[in-house]
């Protein structure tokens, strides 16, 4: 299991695709510069065909690179100093990472029709890995342009083993900032809450962050559960919370919740009781499935019902800051922004349902 999940780490972090090029400077210093190519080709080409597609560019590019590096060392790097051939394969990899960063938009737009958006946020993370190793580097290149120019002290051994330890603290650097961000976005994220997005029939086509689709507003469509509470013919209401995002301080019924993301119907209903009351025995039963849009939010609204006629049942739930309403009082109201805008359109259906069948039984013990 843990060595699953650090597979699972080193394929979804795109800065990995550095260690190549990190391998590759450390090897520079023992062997032969062109054997050091050869290891940093063998260890891209194992990454690029590891790791999934829009996490795999870095090592795309560092394949690249050592190609075409390899490619040129069989040509004229005999010729150049160790100093000359390890800026060289420096060079390549930041132009191979300009020339990706050109093609952002392209390689980007092309994803969006492909995969999908936990794919989109890899890629877009990997080029902002990209942008860091690529501005780095060319911020390392003039230094080393520098040095050499001025001719500073020291043999060419002591400035190779210079240029090299900093492009190595600047990759290192690079992979550990990158590891600790997504491990903190990571944790973050498995705080978060996480809401399904479905269409108008209940089709499920995806999920995303409560946090998130609060501030899009009625971009995505969420399901949510609603339980009407009703004792003996009366509808118990309350205030909504301060902190709703629709309707807040208005009368409304006090069972709702957001469907969780893998989460059925059922579970949402006991789970909404069980956070208001710690009762998760109540009768229920599904009366309507409805959705419900304004600029605020946009929904697909499952209600359910909860008909008690025991009183000790009802006050055993321990309901604070409510009352119960007759139907009568219910209507006198309407229409005069007390009731919650659900709860309106909600209540029709059950005086005509619920309501209509106590009124029933209610003559029939009479009789």
């Amino acid at each position: 299991m843990g060595e699953s999940s650090l597979i699972q780490k080193i394929t979804k972090n795109p800065a990995f695709g550095l260690i190549p090029m990190l391998v590759f400077s450390f090897l520079a210093g023992t062997i032969e510069v062109v054997a050091a190519m050869g290891a940093g080709l063998l260890l891209s080409l194992a990454g690029f065909l590891g790791v999934k597609k829009p996490a795999r560019l870095i090592y795309q590019i560092s394949l690249i690179t050592f190609a075409i590096a390899f490619s040129l060392s069989l040509c004229f790097f005999t010729q150049l100093t160790l100093i000359s051939r390890f800026v060289i394969v420096e060079i390549i990899f930041v132009l191979v990472l300009i020339v990706a960063r050109l093609a952002r938009t392209r390689i980007v737009s092309r994803s969006a029709k492909k995969e999908n958006v936990l794919m989109r946020n890899y890629l877009k993370e990997t080029f902002r890995v990209a942008f860091q190793t690529q501005y780095g580097l060319s911020v390392h290149l003039l230094l080393v342009m520098a040095v050499l120019l001025l001719g500073g002290a020291g043999s060419e051994v002591l400035h190779y083993n210079w240029i090299r330890i900093t492009a190595q603290a600047f990759l290192v650097a690079v992979i550990l900032m990158e590891s600790a961000r997504l491990y903190f976005l990571r944790k973050k994220l498995y705080k978060e809450e996480w809401l399904p997005v479905v269409t108008e029939s209940g089709d499920v086509t995806g999920r995303v962050a409560k946090s998130i689709t609060k501030d899009l507003k009625n971009h995505f469509m969420h399901p949510v559960v609603r339980v009407a509470l009703i004792l003996n013919g009366r509808i118990y209401l309350q205030e909504r919370d301060a902190l709703r995002l629709l309707n807040p301080g208005l009368l409304d019924h006090p069972f709702e919740k957001y469907m969780q993301y893998d989460h059925d119907i059922d579970e949402s209903v006991h789970n909404s009781i069980s956070c208001e009351c710690g009762n998760k025995h109540l009768p229920l039963r599904f009366l309507l499935k409805y959705t419900f849009e304004n600029e605020t939010t946009k929904r697909l609204i499952f209600l359910y019902v909860s008909d008690i006629e025991d009183e000790e049942l009802f006050n055993s739930l321990h309901l604070v800051g409510g009352k119960l309403w007759t139907e009568a009082q219910i209507e006198d109201n309407m229409g005069t922004n007390l009731f919650s805008e659900c709860f309106e359109l909600e209540f029709e259906y059950l005086k005509n349902t619920v309501l209509l069948a106590h009124r029933f039984r209610k003559k029939l013990e009479n009789v």
